[in-house]
């Protein structure tokens, strides 16, 4: 006959069942437990391969949560494909500091957004291709997927914090690419070989190494002319030079008496000037109207005028009367 189970063994088959159940419930829905939490996400338009559940989310390199899931969405109207990404935001990892004291409270996410904060997919490690969501500032890049273009578009509850998104480094050099006109660059590189083709070929290009031989030795063969020129004419450059020294020195020992010479000259022609100024001062007294020498001469004019008026007379009475100087005069 088989034993009846005890009690106790049943008891405790019902706790650990409880507890496994507990467990599991705990890592499915750890935000139902986990109350200090935030819900945010994130949308890229790219490829999320490398990305799983669980990968860290940093923020400036210091992980602040991890990814709890992601999806693909295909947009009815664009059939734009988007891939949502889910993020728990640990509380309490980002802090406030106000007048150097710390402030344990919520930062405003729309401020450090409006500064340029947005998410990008980062790679873990070159070796496993494992990506992670990284969070950090990139001022004056536009909010693709921003939280006014997703509300608008998208029923997304309220509890969610949105925060836009950029494109990797690769995703970008893909696009680059993808915007080159391959066609028109092979083009461009054909013409610019044919060019250099046709310049190295050129006959010109070709004759120049012997032509810049050519004037290497026209200027080696000048220079040793040069040089014979300046050894002839550096004894008479010698001698030119000698005497313009000697002709300096000799100019210098005379410059005193050429110097005093000079100045006596000047002195001489100082006190001449002085002279004729006084003389020329004299003669302007003598040539005004008050002096006596011109009343003189005035006084002498009358009397020679009243003698030639006197003779004029006299002649006109000859003429007429000669007999006068006998006679004399008949009244």
């Amino acid at each position: 006959m088989s034993k009846p189970a005890s009690t106790v063994t049943i008891g405790a088959f019902v706790v650990g069942a409880f507890l496994i159940l507990f467990a599991l419930l705990f890592l499915l829905s750890g935000d139902i437990f986990n109350r200090n939490t935030d819900k945010a996400l994130v949308v890229f338009d790219g490829s999320l391969k490398g990305l799983n559940v669980g990968a860290p989310v940093a923020f400036k390199g210091v992980q602040i949560g991890e990814v709890v899931g992601f999806d693909v969405v295909v947009d009815s109207d664009t059939y734009e494909v988007m891939t949502p990404v889910l993020l728990r935001v640990e509380k309490g990892r980002v802090t406030q500091v106000d007048d150097g004291k710390e402030v344990r409270e919520d930062v405003p996410t729309g401020a450090l957004i409006e500064r340029g904060m947005r998410a990008q997919l980062q790679l873990q490690s070159l070796l496993t291709g494992l990506l992670y969501v990284q969070l950090d500032f990139h001022p004056g890049t536009p909010e693709r997927f921003g939280e006014a273009e997703l509300r608008e578009r998208y029923d997304i509850d309220e509890d969610y914090i949105i925060v836009p998104t950029i494109p990797t480094d690769l995703e970008r050099l893909t696009r680059s690419l993808q915007e080159v006109d391959f066609g028109e660059l092979a083009k461009d590189i054909r013409g610019l070989l044919n060019g250099i083709d046709r310049i190295v070929n050129d006959e010109d290009l070709q004759a120049l190494p012997e032509r810049a031989s050519a004037m290497m030795l026209a200027i080696e063969e000048l220079s040793r002319r040069l040089e014979g020129e300046v050894n002839t004419l550096s004894p008479d450059l010698q001698t030119l030079v000698t005497e313009a020294g000697g002709t300096m020195k000799t100019l210098n020992q005379d410059m005193p008496e050429l110097t005093a010479g000079a100045e006596q000259a000047m002195e001489d022609l100082s006190v001449t000037l002085e002279t004729a100024q006084q003389a020329l001062k004299k003669m302007e007294y003598l040539l005004s109207d008050d002096s006596p020498m011109i009343y003189d001469l005035r006084k002498a004019a009358e009397e020679l005028g009243a003698a030639g008026r006197s003779l004029q007379s006299l002649a006109e009475t000859l003429e007429t009367q000669p007999e006068s100087i006998l006679k004399g005069i008949r009244q």
